[in-house]
């Protein structure tokens, strides 16, 4: 005696592709009434049609279409989409789940969807921890000259001027940021004319900045 055990997830849209073709039988259920028919296409003949909630053993999958045994009707093609994986539990006590994967993936030429019988691969590590912001340590150092050189000032990031003063108007060539933060330099005053976001220091600024900045902001 064995009872049928749904999963949680669900085939995708007909937009994805399925696949890789199967290794072997896997058990799925049909989410609604659907053709069967004779090749993985609409231009196919029709050989029947599923029943919602129909079980079939899926033997491969060819772009959107798989192959299905029916056991008590015709085998045929049947769109993907209207088709979701299930497993078989023994009701013995000594009996364990079958394992059972299903995944996503995304590459170069758009979305796949692959599914099979088998321990699911190891998750992803976590992405690397973030800097965090510190208001007390992260500035922003300006500089009249290229690659950090000449007259310099450093502010607080959070710190703005809508107009620099006369020695540092039009006069800075580059910026290094300490810590976190951002900078945006603008080529007139009341951050106007124009304005560039770095996240970065910047040893030289392009021609359209260098000696050109007359306000400017820095923020997290």
């Amino acid at each position: 005696m064995h009872k049928i055990v749904a999963l949680a997830a669900l085939f995708s849209t007909a937009t994805l592709l399925i696949g890789t073709s199967a290794a072997w039988a896997q058990p799925g259920v049909a989410t609604s009434g659907v053709n069967v028919r004779s090749g993985p296409g609409t231009s196919f003949s029709k050989l029947g049609s599923l029943k919602t909630g129909e079980l079939v053993d899926v033997q491969e999958c060819q772009g959107s279409w798989c192959y299905v045994d029916r056991k008590s009707d015709k085998d045929g093609w049947v769109a993907a989409n209207y088709l979701k994986p299930v497993a078989i539990q023994d009701d013995a006590d000594d009996a364990k789940d079958i394992p059972f994967n299903f995944g996503v993936t995304v590459g170069a030429n758009g979305p796949s969807i692959s599914f099979g019988i088998g321990n699911q691969p190891a998750p992803p590590p976590p992405p690397p921890p973030q800097p965090q912001p510190n208001p007390a340590a992260d500035k922003a150092c300006f500089y009249a000259g290229i690659q950090f050189t000449g007259q310099s000032a450093c502010v607080n990031i959070g710190a703005s001027s809508t107009f620099l003063v006369p020695g540092w108007d039009n006069e800075i060539e580059s910026f290094k940021i300490i810590g976190a933060g951002k900078v945006e330099i603008c080529r007139d005053p009341n951050f106007g004319g124009g304005c560039a976001v770095y996240v970065s220091s910047q040893s030289s600024l392009p021609p359209s900045y260098a000696n050109n900045v007359s306000s400017y902001q820095t923020y997290y």
